[in-house]
């Protein structure tokens, strides 16, 4: 558990990026080893435009994160580990539910390589998005692909934008991946309309900020959108029925064009997708990533 260069790139990108991401409370999944400098975190702070005042120092690789967040702004910084092995303010195992006296208590949750080690993920992800106060945000870095064996899990782009909807009281604000050198900005599958797979030869990392809106009473646990957009599909031909903000000529192209004819259809169309060349990816969907620079990015919407 720790926050290499690139893990302070994307943590200085959100500091500066998103409006209303607050670290004043800051509670860290696992304390966080720092495996850069603070001469190295100064530069990369200046690379964004950032000051940083770093109130103390630390040992590359023993030392831990909680100045860097408190130069960030954090007033109090807390850290929740199953063991106290590496001192966590909170011991606490998240494969079970957190209290409820932890509930709203932070303005800002920061995973930077813990929850892939955490076995009951959906009892993990639930406590993080309790202990959230409204308003605050999520920061999430965690493995993607390419490094079977580091944790339990590697996760996928769909899994965060579903977990973090409306139904479940928040919203996304930025999804990226780390390939190496570069950033690609990743957009939902569900409003693309297609799975946004990848192959890669090297590790790579998702990186997630989500702001929380609301709470909810139950968690609504998410269906991956192309099967949801099927099951829809299906549905809305054997009852006859139009679906929301689809035309009456595209429901009945559905519905009496073959199953074949749009089969190559799809196929052609997939053929002509334009594509990126990212270094050590494969094939990458323009329509499902971009290739953006960290330093000069802002969100489309106040987060």
């Amino acid at each position: 558990m720790g926050l290499t260069k690139k893990s302070c790139e994307f943590l200085l990108h959100a500091h500066k990026s998103y409006d209303g991401l607050s670290w004043n409370r800051t509670l860290t999944l696992g304390r966080q080893q720092m495996f850069i400098s603070p001469v190295e975190v100064a530069n990369l702070a200046s690379e964004f435009g950032l000051t940083l005042e770093l109130k103390a120092d630390w040992h590359v690789g023993t030392g831990y994160c909680e100045p860097f967040l408190m130069a960030m702004g954090a007033r109090t910084v807390e850290s929740m580990d199953a063991s106290d092995y590496e001192g966590a303010s909170i011991v606490h195992d998240l494969n079970r539910p957190v209290k409820a006296d932890l509930h709203g208590l932070f303005d800002c949750i920061l995973d930077g390589g813990t929850i892939e080690h955490v076995f009951h993920f959906p009892n993990a992800i639930r406590s993080c998005m309790d202990m959230i106060a409204i308003g605050g945000h999520y920061v999430g870095i965690t493995p993607a692909d390419n490094q079977m064996g580091h944790g339990f899990y590697q996760f996928s782009p769909e899994l965060y934008y579903r977990i973090f909807s409306q139904p479940n009281g928040f919203e996304v604000s930025g999804m990226f991946l780390q390939t190496g050198n570069d950033w690609l900005e990743i957009n939902d599958p569900k409003h693309v309309g297609r799975r946004g797979t990848l192959t890669s030869t090297q590790p790579v990392m998702l990186a997630i900020v989500a702001r929380k809106t609301g709470v909810m009473d139950e968690f609504h646990v998410p269906q991956q959108s192309d099967y949801e957009d099927a099951w829809s599909r299906v549905e809305s031909v054997r009852s006859n029925t139009v679906r929301e903000g689809e035309s009456t000529l595209r429901h009945w192209a559905r519905k009496y064009i073959p199953l074949s004819v749009k089969d190559g259809l799809r196929k052609a169309q997939a053929a002509l997708r334009p594509e990126l060349t990212v270094a050590g990816m494969g094939h990458v969907d323009v329509g499902s990533y971009r290739l953006v620079d960290l330093r000069n990015w802002r969100p489309n919407r106040v987060s």
